[in-house]
């Protein structure tokens, strides 16, 4: 939140009336009405309750079917000392007040709370810097009446109780409370979008979870249960899950060949550089291997099929005789096809592959056998 009053300026210290008898200071005007009781993780509580001084800052914004201006930004601070250099006070901001809503949550409604009690005259232990990281302010009165006119600089009566019920990142608590009764001057400012009662801070139709309802983003209207889940990052229709049902499915490609191994999938909106859609690579360390290659006979799965070779090899037969042809009533052995095996061929039409004598070129004689292995025997004119 953009912060409108910081501690280390030297601040306008306006007259704080209250029930507490102090005397009067002529530099800073009566002792606020501003207590605080900070409470450590450990269950250590120390108070902050000698308000020295305290300053208030406000601005004004004009209300669609209000009279008057209403306090729209608001900052007080609260000072156990007048030395403005010494740290030990609370600062409590809040940014786009509205008259009919009483709760502000730290965090979620542009509300910010600070302390230092550095310099505090309490336990060492208890000093240091703090932001509230939850909780919230409680008005149980905010009002204020003009007392001349309606212009610029005119005085304003302005009116408010606050209880503050903060924490802190590191579990140390803050609670207390602030009143305020004085004459400010008006100060206008542009009116900003701001909820009523119900917790709808960005007036999508839904009330923010601070406030019981289920728009878990009260400063967007785009977020909420009315919205439709889109893929960045974000919980838009706040049913406490981010993207879901929108993220596709990558794979990291390292070879650059436009395919990932399988086990490298994850989900997101958008691939990594580089990334792809394809799985079914088996070596993504080499770009000449994966599913849309044609297998090469090399003793590698080029296709990522998960079989070596297979369609890239020829069937040739052992050739036992020697005599250029094999026996057709041996399988064949298979071999990728520059491979020249001695002792196989390819032809498989030797009919006694124990006799080089006998194969389909030799020629046929007088003898009782099928030389020429065509089916016949001693099939010669001169064997009649």
């Amino acid at each position: 939140m953009r912060h409108i009053l910081y501690p280390a300026i030297l601040l306008t210290f306006i007259a704080c009336a209250g029930d507490k008898p102090a005397e009067t200071d002529p530099d800073i005007g009566d002792p606020c009405d501003a207590e605080f009781t900070m409470s450590m993780a450990d269950g250590t509580t120390v108070s902050l309750d000698e308000c020295k001084h305290h300053g208030t800052d406000v601005k004004f914004a004009s209300m669609a079917d209000i009279s008057l201006p209403q306090p729209h930004n608001l900052a007080f601070i609260f000072r156990s000392t007048k030395d403005t250099s010494v740290d030990c006070w609370v600062l409590w901001e809040l940014e786009g007040a509205c008259p009919d809503r009483a709760s502000y949550s730290f965090g979620a409604d542009r509300v910010n709370l600070t302390w230092n009690t550095s310099d505090c005259d309490i336990d060492a232990a208890a000093q240091g810097n703090f932001e509230a990281v939850s909780g919230s302010s409680e008005f149980t009165m905010m009002r204020s009446q003009n007392m001349e006119g309606l212009a610029e600089g005119d005085p304003m009566r302005l009116e408010i109780t606050s209880v503050i019920d903060a924490l802190a990142a590191d579990g140390t608590a803050l609670t207390g409370s602030v009143i305020i009764d004085e004459t400010v001057d008006l100060i206008y400012t542009d009116f900003s979008s701001c909820s009523g009662s119900s917790g709808d801070y960005d007036l999508d139709g839904y009330d923010s979870v601070e406030f019981g309802g289920e728009d878990c983003n009260d400063e967007d209207p785009a977020i909420g249960p009315h919205a439709n889940e889109i893929c960045d990052g974000i919980d838009n229709n706040c049913d406490g899950q981010v993207d879901e049902g929108q993220m596709d499915t990558f794979f990291v490609d390292s070879d650059g060949d436009g395919y990932g191994l399988e086990e490298s999938a994850y989900e997101a909106c958008e691939a990594t550089d580089g990334d792809v859609e394809n799985a079914g690579d088996c070596d993504d360390s080499d770009a000449s291997i994966h599913p849309n290659v044609d297998e090469l006979c090399d003793g590698i799965d080029n296709d990522c099929d998960d079989e070596i070779d297979e369609g890239s090899k020829v069937g040739l037969y052992a050739d036992t005789d020697d005599d250029g042809f094999g026996d057709a009533t041996i399988p064949p052995e298979l071999f990728c096809p520059d491979e020249s095996p001695e002792g196989y061929v390819s032809d498989f039409s030797d009919c006694d592959d124990g006799d080089a004598a006998v194969n389909p070129d030799a020629e046929e004689i007088c003898d009782g056998i099928d030389n020429n292995c065509d089916g016949d025997t001693d099939e010669a004119p001169e064997c009649d």
